[in-house]
This record gives structure tokens, C-alpha cells and sequence, in this order.
């Protein structure tokens, strides 16, 4: 089963390890938007075995922050 994370689980989530505020800004659909995203790796955890290194939302968004961190230029 893969994961799903909500747009604010993901704002709240990044506020909480960066400790920064994070401003939104709510707007309607554009035209051509779908109504829904999904990223779900079952498929490929099934069919390869495959397991991601990072699974959980809040360490995947510390090591992007760690990340960004060390190298504040890209």
C-alpha cells in the first residue's frame, strides 16, 4: 500500500522540522488541474520488492531540509 499525505499534512509537517513560517495561499483549481494527485509505490513494492529508504513524511522532509541546508545555492 503506498503512502498519501494531504497538501496540509505536508505545509504542517515542513513547519514543524524547518521551524519556519510557511505561508499559504489557497487558490481554486486552474483549468486543466487535475482533482486529485496520488504517488503510490505498491506496485513497484510488489512487483520488485522494492522498499523506499524513506518512508514516513516527517523524515523525508528532514532530509530535504538537512539537504537544502548544506547546500543553500542548489
Amino acid at each position: 500500500n503506498g503512502h498519501g499525505f494531504s497538501v496540509n499534512e505536508v505545509i504542517e509537517t515542513a513547519r514543524s522540522v524547518t521551524g519556519k513560517i510557511i505561508e499559504v495561499d489557497y487558490q481554486s483549481r486552474r483549468e486543466g488541474d487535475p482533482a486529485r494527485l496520488i504517488a503510490d509505490s505498491s506496485k513497484i513494492r510488489k512487483k520488485l520488492g522494492w522498499q523506499p529508504k524513506r518512508a514516513d513524511l516527517k523524515t523525508i522532509i528532514e532530509d530535504a531540509w538537512a539537504w537544502e541546508k548544506k547546500h543553500p545555492w542548489g
